[in-house]
C-alpha cells in the first residue's frame, strides 16, 4: 500500500493539512461514505511516514471493515474514493495563483444576484487591500485586472455615461499584457541564444521599435524586461546600466522568480563582455550582481544546482573576495546534491587556492574533480593545465594538454566557436612553454611580441583564459 497513489499524495500533506483534510472528508457536503471517513482516520495514525511494520493492506482493511475475508477490490475502491477527495481538497488550498479566486467568485456572485451595494462595498474594500501589496508580480496584475473589471461595473451602474471606468480597465489590462509579453520575449530570446537556434518571435521588430521610444510602464519588473530586450537587440551597455539601476532600486518590489530571471539575463551580458570582449570591468559588475543575490537570500529560485554553486564561487574569487567565497561554501554546500558534493567543493577550493597563490593545494584539489557535465569538466581541466604550468611542470603540462585536446575534440555538446577558443588557449600555452625553454633572448623577445599580438587579437576569454595568458607573458618581464 506504501506505493499507491493515495499514500504518495498523503505523504506530501503537512500535519496541519492532514488534520484539515480529515475534517474535509467528514463534511457531508463532500462525502457521505462512512468507510472513506474510517479510512482517513486509520491512515492518520501512520502519517506522515507510512512506514510502520503494521502498515499493510490487510491490517488497514480490518480496521476499516472489521473482521472478515480480505477483499482487494473493496479496499481499492474506498482508497480510490479517498484519493479523489484528496485531489478535491487540493483545489481548495490557496496558492499564489489562486488565493484570490474565492474572493473573486464572491464578488461576481453578488453582482449576478444584483446585490449591488454589497458588491460595491467588497470591491472597494478589496481595492484598498490591493494598494497595500508591495510586490506586484504576475498573479497580482491578473487579479488587479479582474478586480478592475468589477470596479468598472460599479462605475457603470452609478454613472452610465462615464468613460473613466473603461479607461482604468484598459490600463490594468495593458499593465498585465505588457508585463507578460516582454517576459516571454526575454525568455524566447534567451532560449534562442543559449541553444543556438532561430526562433520566430512574432512582432519583435515592432516591439523593439516601440520600446526605444521611452518607458512603457512604471512597473519595475516590466521596466527591467524593457531594458533587457533593448540590451539584447542593440548591444549598447547603457541599457545594462539602466536595468541594473532599476533592479537594485526596486528589488524589494520584484517577486523572487522575476528577480532570478532578471539577474540571469543581466549576468548573461556580463559573461558575454567577459568571455568575448575581455572587458575586465564586468568582473566587478558580475560580482555586484552575485553578491547582491547572496546577501538578499536569492541564490536560487528553487533547488540549488551545482553549476550555479560553482558559478557563485568563480564570480566571487575573480573579484578577489575569497572570504565571501568561503562563507558561501559554508552556507550552501549542504544543499548540493550528494553525488556532486565532492566535485563542487573541491573545485571551489581549488579555485580559491589558485587565486591566493597556494598552487600545490589547488592542484591537489582539482586532481580529484571529475564533473559529469561537459562544460564544468572542461573548466576543471583548464585549471589543471594552468596549475601545472605555474608550478613549472612544463613536460607534465605538455602531456596534459595533449590528452585534454584529444578528449575535448570529442565533446559533441560544445559549440565550434567555444571549442576553437579553448584550442587556441591550449596552443598558446604550449607556445609559452616553448618560449620559457628558449635560451636565445633575442629570439624569445621577438616571439613573445608576436604571441602577445595574437592573443590580444584572436584569443577569446572563456573562463578567463585570455587574462591568464596575458599574465603569463607579463611574467617574462621579471
Amino acid at each position: 500500500m506504501k506505493n499507491t497513489k493515495l499514500i504518495k499524495l498523503l505523504e506530501t500533506f503537512s500535519l496541519s493539512e492532514f488534520k484539515k483534510f480529515r475534517d474535509f472528508v467528514k463534511s457531508p457536503f463532500y462525502n457521505k461514505n462512512k468507510n472513506v471517513i474510517r479510512l482517513s482516520d486509520v491512515l492518520s495514525a501512520y502519517h506522515p511516514g507510512f512506514d510502520a511494520v503494521s502498515f499493510t493492506e490487510e491490517n488497514i482493511y480490518k480496521k476499516v471493515f472489521g473482521a472478515g475475508k480480505f477483499e482487494y477490490f473493496k479496499i481499492k475502491n474506498v482508497s480510490s474514493d479517498l484519493y479523489n477527495l484528496g485531489l478535491e481538497f487540493l483545489k481548495l488550498i490557496s496558492n499564489p495563483g489562486t488565493e484570490y479566486t474565492s474572493d473573486y467568485n464572491l464578488i461576481v456572485q453578488l453582482r449576478q444576484r444584483k446585490l449591488f451595494n454589497l458588491h460595491k462595498k467588497i470591491v472597494q474594500s478589496t481595492q484598498e487591500s490591493f494598494k497595500r501589496v508591495e510586490i506586484k508580480g504576475s498573479e497580482f496584475l491578473y487579479k488587479n485586472y479582474l478586480l478592475t473589471v468589477e470596479s468598472q461595473y460599479v462605475d457603470l451602474f452609478e454613472k452610465p455615461s462615464s468613460i473613466s471606468g473603461i479607461l482604468t480597465e484598459f490600463d490594468s489590462y495593458y499593465e498585465y499584457l505588457i508585463f507578460h509579453l516582454l517576459q516571454y520575449y526575454n525568455l524566447l530570446i534567451h532560449i534562442g541564444k543559449e541553444n543556438n537556434i532561430k526562433i520566430d518571435i512574432k512582432m519583435i521588430d515592432d516591439v523593439v521599435s516601440f520600446l526605444q521610444k521611452g518607458p512603457v510602464s512604471t512597473h519595475p519588473t516590466t521596466t527591467s524586461y524593457q531594458y533587457l530586450i533593448l540590451l539584447k537587440f542593440k548591444g549598447d551597455e547603457k541599457y545594462y546600466f539602466k536595468v541594473k539601476d532599476n533592479y537594485f532600486r526596486n528589488f524589494s518590489k520584484i517577486d523572487a522568480p522575476a528577480a532570478y530571471r532578471i539577474h540571469m539575463h543581466m549576468f548573461g551580458f556580463c559573461a558575454d563582455m567577459y568571455n568575448f570582449k575581455g572587458d575586465r570591468r564586468f568582473v566587478k559588475e558580475g560580482y555586484e550582481l552575485y553578491r547582491h543575490s547572496y546577501l538578499h537570500g536569492r541564490v536560487t529560485s528553487g533547488e540549488l544546482l551545482y553549476p550555479d554553486f560553482v558559478n557563485f564561487i568563480k564570480v566571487f574569487v575573480r573579484a578577489g573576495d575569497t572570504e565571501l567565497a568561503r562563507k558561501f561554501i559554508d552556507d550552501y554546500s549542504d544543499k548540493l546534491p550528494p553525488d556532486q558534493f565532492d566535485n563542487s567543493v573541491n573545485f571551489s577550493k581549488a579555485f580559491i587556492s589558485h587565486y591566493e597563490g597556494d598552487l600545490s593545494a589547488a592542484l591537489k584539489y582539482i586532481s580529484t574533480v571529475n564533473f559529469p557535465l561537459a562544460i564544468l569538466k572542461v573548466q576543471a581541466r583548464i585549471l589543471e593545465v594552468q596549475l601545472n604550468y605555474q608550478l613549472g611542470f612544463y613536460e607534465e603540462t605538455r602531456s596534459l594538454i595533449e590528452s585534454f585536446r584529444k578528449t575535448f575534440l570529442k565533446e559533441s555538446v560544445i559549440s565550434e566557436s567555444f571549442k576553437n577558443s579553448i584550442l587556441d588557449f591550449l596552443k598558446n600555452t604550449v607556445q609559452i612553454i616553448n618560449l620559457r625553454q628558449e635560451t636565445n633572448k633575442k629570439t624569445q623577445n621577438f616571439e613573445l611580441k608576436k604571441l602577445r599580438e595574437i592573443i590580444e587579437k584572436d584569443q577569446m576569454n572563456h573562463f578567463g583564459v585570455k587574462f591568464w595568458l596575458e599574465d603569463r607573458i607579463d611574467e617574462f618581464k621579471s
